[in-house]
């Protein structure tokens, strides 16, 4: 081979092919995961909102004496009234909730559905002191 020629050996380009294989099986796993987590972050932030808003019906309660629903702000009504104001895209809630009332310990599930995937949160309307309740089951 004469000295002038350059360039890379076989072996050379194999190892870096073979580097970046490696590389990039470690890296797609944690990018394809990605949409899970998200899906996981929608539900824990509606799960938030629906908290919030059982503790301001709790709170109207305690000011006016009365009874409430998770899906409704003056009255009993439609039950996603309350939880399916947030209108987000690919997003549904299903609430099974009573009508509660502050002695109401009667536990109830609450079903949010993001991009298929569903997330449930445990809902009790707990005592006049304690207020609700929301577990996630997620």
């Amino acid at each position: 081979m004469p000295k002038n020629m350059s360039g890379f050996t076989l072996i050379e380009l194999v190892m870096v092919i073979l580097i970046l294989g490696i590389l990039a099986a470690v890296a797609v796993p944690r990018f394809v995961d990605l949409q899970a987590d998200a899906k996981l972050a929608t539900a824990k932030g509606i799960s938030g909102a629906v908290s919030g808003a059982a503790n301001v019906l709790h709170a109207q309660y305690l000011l006016r004496g009365t009874v409430y629903t998770l899906g409704a702000t003056e009255s009993p009504a439609d039950t996603n009234m309350v939880l399916g104001a947030a209108g987000i895209s690919g997003v549904t809630i299903l609430a099974a909730v009573p009508t509660s009332s502050p002695n109401n310990v009667t536990p109830s599930l609450v079903t949010i559905t993001v991009g298929g995937t569903p997330y449930t949160m445990t809902y009790t309307s707990g005592s006049a002191t304690t207020g609700p309740r929301i577990r996630n089951n997620f």
